[in-house]
């Protein structure tokens, strides 16, 4: 009736957001009206786009609704500004290949440097000061990489999101072995940056999912593939971090 997928329904329970009666045979997940009305909200709370771990607060009244809406308009704001910051540089640019201006080294990369500051700053809101350490450690450990090594890291990163697609396309689930080994290395990928333990590695996985740009970027690989290497981010870090 909702629309909502079984994989979904299995995270709102592994996170405790939308936890069912019950189970019947089979293991069956047992819902009764209170628990649909709850869907109902925290669906209408997510089609707004109000990230997972608000809705949570929401629901449990610890988070006024009307401010997280409020809260939310004023990030998707600061996000139509980075935008217009980003198209503004791309029209510049393509004046200047095309012989209609100059532009200077550092006028490449307006907007880009903020970009990752607004970026850590977001993230921040969100999740806590804790994440300022990730930043740093990131920072301190890939500052002397050259062009060519952050190039390597991305096409790893990519090669590793079609692997994880290619499972999905073979109808795999989270939890499955093959899937969990593709998270071991994805894990060990973001170690190269920072080290994170269960909270921050599900929580990386939560961004994947609210954040457009990594949405886009994963679910440009394979439709919902941000949605699944997050619940499967979810299972590895439960097994393996704390």
């Amino acid at each position: 009736m909702s629309g909502t997928t079984a994989r979904t329904l299995r995270h709102y329970d592994a996170v405790g957001l939308l936890v069912p009666a019950g189970t019947g045979p089979g293991g069956v997940r047992l819902y009764e009206r209170e628990h649909l009305l709850r869907l109902q909200r925290i669906l209408v709370l997510r089609e707004l786009g109000v990230p997972l771990g608000l809705v949570g607060e929401v629901l449990a009244g610890e988070r006024d609704e009307v401010a997280a809406l409020r809260e939310h308009a004023d990030r998707l704001e600061a996000e139509g500004s980075r935008l217009a910051r980003l198209a503004a540089t791309a029209r510049r640019t393509a004046a200047h290949l095309e012989g209609e201006g100059e532009m200077t080294e550092t006028e490449f990369f307006e907007g880009l440097a903020r970009d990752r500051a607004q970026l850590q700053e977001q993230l921040v809101d969100r999740y806590g000061e804790g994440v300022r350490g990730a930043f740093a450690e990131a920072a301190e450990r890939t500052g002397d990489w050259s062009r060519a090594d952050l190039e390597r890291a991305g096409q790893e990163h990519r090669e590793l999101a079609e692997r994880l697609a290619e499972r999905v396309r073979a109808g795999a689930e989270p939890g499955d072995g093959a899937v969990q080994a593709l998270v071991a290395e994805h894990h060990a990928s973001v170690a190269q940056h920072w080290t994170p333990g269960r909270a921050g590695y599900t929580g990386l996985g939560d961004l994947y999912v609210e954040d457009e740009r990594y949405r886009a970027f994963y679910d440009g690989v394979e439709p919902g593939l941000a949605g699944f290497l997050r619940d499967a981010m979810v299972a590895w870090a439960g097994e393996h971090l704390s």
